[in-house]
């Protein structure tokens, strides 16, 4: 099983505009909500893809019902602990004309001691069950920044753990050797001051951070430029996929539970790159975070270039 673990989850509206100004008032061309939250994105790819997933993490009682139905609708199996506040709201605003998406992000709910107990207890309690556990996205007012690292430090076994976040989070949370890390490029520079000018940039820092912190995997997402995987011994360069882009909220969350659930079937990192390059691609090409097929993810298997790039960066 893999469990995902969401402590800020959030309802993201989309708002779609011809043009997005400052200062001016715009007719908007349309607007959805989704449930969100990067941790539910992600089990909502695995969900997709016949995987067996669980999320838990917090969750706001008294918006908790828009959440759940949904859930429930998906078929996604779920266990929050519910916090006597609302889940936040996201405003996306996406610019047709210059393709860009600007977002609203509200801070959410404040968690407490007890809380945090709560979540130790049940990270410790699905570690049990599951072969991989997967922590991303902010975190609620009244987390500690080391929370990440306590988290993954109680996943014993052979769980696997994957982390998706950045800055301090980040910072702090690969401390504890998390198996794989998923930042993208503005994240790898700003969290740890890591020049991104080049390839050779970005896998020198990826590979650093492996060694440093005794991490498997570093999967990069670089826009479009497409991703890289590293390790200390493979290097797989994925080309991005030419689409109409709709809104790239979503997108490293689609690749992530893409990537996972394929890694988790077969261990083959070639492939799971694939995987995860066509679901984040298939991602941007929707409003929001609203969820592709698998008749589209199984069309888009033959686009896909990955590359083995490991002699020219790890010989030179």
């Amino acid at each position: 099983m893999i469990t995902t673990i969401t402590l800020n989850p959030a309802i993201d509206r989309t708002i779609v505009v011809d043009e997005c100004t400052l200062g001016k008032v715009h007719r908007i061309k349309s607007s959805r909500e989704d449930i969100g939250g990067k941790g539910i994105n992600v089990a909502k790819v695995i969900n997709l893809l016949k995987g067996d997933t669980t999320a838990i993490g917090f969750l706001g009682y008294e918006n908790k019902n828009k959440i759940e139905a949904f859930l429930h609708q998906e078929k996604i199996q779920a266990d929050f602990i519910h916090i006597h506040d609302r889940t936040r709201v996201n405003t996306k605003v996406v610019d047709l004309k210059h393709r860009t998406t600007t977002e609203f992000n509200e801070s959410g709910f404040r968690i407490h001691k007890d809380h945090i107990e709560q979540i130790k207890q049940k990270v410790v309690d699905y570690a049990k069950s599951s072969d991989y556990m997967i922590f991303s996205g902010s975190m609620p007012e009244g987390c500690p920044m080391g929370l990440y690292k306590e988290l993954i430090a109680l996943v014993k076994g052979d769980t696997r753990v994957v982390l998706d976040a950045d800055g301090a989070l980040l910072r702090e949370g690969v401390k504890a050797s998390p198996f794989l890390i998923k930042p993208n490029i503005h994240e790898l520079q700003n969290t740890f001051g890591i020049k991104v000018e080049s390839i050779r940039d970005i896998v020198k820092g990826a590979l650093d951070i492996v060694t440093t912190f005794r991490i498997q995997w570093v999967l990069v997402s670089m826009g479009k430029d497409g991703s890289i995987l590293v390790s200390r011994n493979k290097i797989l360069l994925a080309k991005p996929i030419k689409v109409d882009v709709k809104s790239s909220v979503g997108a490293g969350d689609s690749m992530l539970g893409g990537f996972i659930y394929s890694y988790s079937r077969e261990e083959d990192p070639m492939k799971a790159l694939k995987d995860g390059t066509v679901c984040g691609t298939l991602a941007v090409t929707k409003e929001g975070t609203q969820l592709f097929n698998l008749e589209q993810v199984k069309a888009m298997q033959s686009k896909v270039i990955i590359n083995d790039v490991s002699q020219h960066y790890l010989h030179d």
